[in-house]
């Protein structure tokens, strides 16, 4: 599961002044994933491919956060990742 330390590592952020909508946009992450793909995990394991999806949404998220564009744009690396998450095994 992706916590605050390896978000803001990936994100290469050092200052903590962020630290609460990070946390906020690892929560969304998790609830972007479940409403997406029904896929939920259980923080006792690693699922390298749902920290992943994490990471993306996260990055996403963090980096537009401000965008006024609306307009949707397909991310085919997430849909991908999604339909992994979907079809796999590893739905816990």
């Amino acid at each position: 599961m992706i916590d605050l330390t390896k978000t803001k590592e990936y994100l290469r952020i050092d200052e903590s002044d962020e630290d609460n909508f990070i946390e906020m946009l690892i929560e969304f992450s998790k609830e972007e994933i479940a409403n997406s793909t029904g896929v939920t995990f259980d923080s006792g394991g690693s699922f390298k491919t749902y920290e992943l999806v994490q990471l993306i949404i996260i990055t996403d998220r963090y980096e537009n956060r401000g965008s006024q564009d609306l307009e949707f744009k397909p991310n085919n690396i997430l849909s991908s990742l999604y339909t992994k998450l979907k079809y796999s095994d590893l739905n816990v």
